[in-house]
């Protein structure tokens, strides 16, 4: 990620925020249930030492939650503007929230909280924002977001919506993402990835599984993939390489298609503009007949 993100220290507090589940946290001067999570303060305190963010906070506070979950499978993930990095660890049995509110005004922090709680089987962490703010970033001198560091057993799947700001998942098992705008980062996925996306840049590398990613606008860039890969983008470049299976450019309005390493078929549907470019496909190379590709030396 470009922007890495920024959280200070760490801050203890939990209280019932009211959503159904087993428990909600969210800041006050108590002591945390136990939960079973192996060296993770020291392994958050390192990630939010090493991450750091430009953006302006003229007010901020910490926000910390935490669930011992070891029989979990599924994180549902519901947030707005603000940075958010997600990361698979092993030896967790539970899950770790750590962030940092920031808002341009002061009386707005006690509205940017953090919940945190179980609801039929899975675990669901939720945002909360000034309610005129609605999920985004406000304009000119009026902001209010909150960034967030999420620790998660290895392999959990992860079903996530956003609406502004960079995000970067990494260790997790099968990924759904809902993205407005940001970034979007994927690391070392053990199952399947789906991305919506409306505009922002797409990373994604080492999936054990298939990859679908359907963007509005921005470059994409997908590497190392065990299953087949499909893409429908409405501008920007697309690099694929490395992939087992088939890659499939379903619909591509504008910018160039790089393609290398593939061991299925590569078939572009529909291409606006820009080359068309491949090397090394193992299977069939379907392109339309309008459309001039060049073929690179293995």
């Amino acid at each position: 990620m470009h922007r890495g993100i920024r959280v200070l220290a760490l801050l203890a507090g939990y209280t019932t925020l009211g959503f159904s589940g087993d428990y909600v946290a969210g800041l006050v001067a108590h002591d945390p249930p136990s939960v079973r999570l192996p060296a993770a303060e020291h392994a958050v305190g390192v990630a939010l030492a090493a991450a750091s963010s430009s953006d302006r906070c003229a007010f901020e506070v910490e926000r910390k939650a935490s669930l011992d979950a070891p029989l979990a499978d599924m994180l549902h993930v519901d947030v707005g503007a603000g940075e958010l990095r997600v990361e698979g660890r092993d030896g967790l049995s539970g899950i770790q929230v750590v962030g940092r509110a920031c808002a341009s005004a002061r009386d707005n922090l006690d509205a940017l909280q953090v919940a945190l709680g179980s609801e039929g089987g899975d675990i669901e962490l939720r945002a909360h924002y000034p309610e005129h703010s609605g999920r985004h970033r406000w304009g000119g001198e009026d902001y209010a977001r909150i960034d967030l560091v999420v620790l998660v057993p290895r392999g959990m799947a992860i079903d996530l919506k956003d609406s502004s700001g960079g995000m970067e998942l990494s260790g997790t098992g099968a990924l759904h993402i809902e993205d407005s705008s940001g970034e979007i980062v994927v690391r070392d996925a053990n199952g399947a990835v789906t991305i919506d996306d409306s505009s922002g840049g797409i990373d994604v590398s080492g999936v054990v599984g298939d990859v679908s990613i359907q963007d509005g606008s921005g470059g994409i860039e997908v590497s190392n993939v065990k299953g087949r890969l499909e893409l429908r983008d409405g501008s920007g470049s697309i690099h694929a390489e490395h992939v087992e299976g088939d890659v499939v450019v379903a619909g591509d309005g504008s910018g160039s298609i790089d393609v290398r390493d593939v061991r299925g078929d590569f078939q572009v549907r529909s291409d606006g503009s820009g080359g068309i470019r491949y090397s090394t496909v193992g299977g069939k190379v379907d392109i339309p007949r309008d459309k001039h590709a060049s073929h690179r030396g293995s």
